[in-house]
């Protein structure tokens, strides 16, 4: 059944739709924008993707929809009213939009902090529940135990800290899904060692030419035929690969670029991608882009890769571009490509 409740509580103080005027200036401005936009009597609410995979745009997606995300999500964790939730992601994209839909529609008591690259660190209490990015969890390691079950989506987790957390007394999920699918639709516990990812209530998957399909009559108009890399388990479940438009096509050679930074990852801490770049004897070759120095490893980081994996050229940048702690793929390689052109 979808409710629309019309209340949240924020740190133990309840605030409803019609007193939120009252405390605009106790609230977070983006949390209140936001507030008032879910509390208004549109049926529809407008939602921007990262760009992270594709061009960044604005989709229109029914609050029903969220709230049923929100359920599907508190019935796989077992999420009660009253539990204390952590927010530390930024509301202007569907991950921090959602801890606030979840707070809302399964009554929990959300603290909204400013998103930082440690956020669990200066907490000086305990949490049941929140969610992060890969980014946000690499420099949190010794403060996770602080929150009880952790969502973590955006990116992919790095092998180094998915072996790492193994074994981890609090629960870990690494999430899939994207702003269409109206935040994760698939999860999969690192804490527990899970290799695939596993289906929320009412979810099913099945694989078109390698790539995944998302079939939900309730959360999706139609189903979704991804870019996604995966085999298969059931239709319940997958192993994820990569992402099929950032295949490198290099002499022939059809390289996974996901799957040399999975390996690279056991070497490196700072921030890489491998990418492809244009060029006029293999059509594309493999390229890797540090985030500040290369590291001094390099050399032997690289002997662990097949003789058509090991990236051509090296590029260094002070920062890369993130929406949402993600790296921007497209934004990095074509930096590149001017660098390139200049030269």
């Amino acid at each position: 059944m979808i409710k629309m409740n019309s209340s949240i509580t924020l740190s133990g103080n309840f605030y409803s739709a019609n007193n939120l005027n009252d405390f605009k200036n106790k609230i977070n401005p983006e949390l209140y924008s936001f507030l008032i936009e879910w509390f208004n009597k549109e049926d529809v609410i407008l939602l921007k993707t990262s760009g992270s995979t594709g061009v960044a745009k604005t989709i229109s997606v029914h609050k029903k929809k969220m709230i049923l995300s929100a359920q599907k999500t508190g019935s796989f964790l077992n999420l009660e009213p009253g539990n204390k939730a952590l927010c530390c992601l930024p509301l202007n994209y569907i991950a921090g939009k959602m801890m606030v839909v979840r707070a809302i529609t399964l009554g929990l008591n959300l603290t909204v902090i400013e998103p930082s690259k440690a956020p669990f660190k200066d907490l000086t209490e305990d949490y049941i529940f929140s969610a992060c990015t890969p980014h946000q969890l690499e420099n949190s390691i010794k403060d996770l135990s602080k929150i009880k079950i952790l969502l973590v989506g955006g990116a992919p987790i790095s092998e180094k800290t998915r072996v790492r957390l193994n074994g981890s007394k609090n629960k870990i999920y690494e999430t899939f899904g994207m702003t269409e699918t109206v935040s994760h639709v698939a999860l999969k516990n690192i804490s527990k060692g899970e290799k695939s990812f596993k289906a929320l209530d009412g979810i099913r998957f099945k694989s078109i030419n390698g790539c995944l399909k998302i079939y939900n009559t309730e959360l999706l108009e139609a189903p979704i035929t991804t870019s996604d890399i995966v085999d298969l388990q059931s239709e319940k479940e997958f192993v994820w690969k990569g992402r099929q438009d950032f295949i490198i096509n290099s002499g022939g050679i059809k390289i996974n670029p996901e799957m040399v930074e999975k390996t690279l990852s056991d070497f490196f801490s700072i921030p890489f991608i491998v990418l492809g770049l244009p060029d006029n004897t293999l059509g594309e070759k493999l390229i890797i882009a540090f985030e500040k120095e290369t590291p001094s490893n390099y050399s032997k980081a690289i002997d662990a890769l097949s003789s058509f994996e090991k990236p051509k050229m090296v590029f260094n940048f002070i920062n890369f571009k993130r929406v949402n702690n993600k790296i921007l793929r497209r934004d990095v390689l074509k930096t590149i490509l001017s660098i390139n052109e200049s030269n």
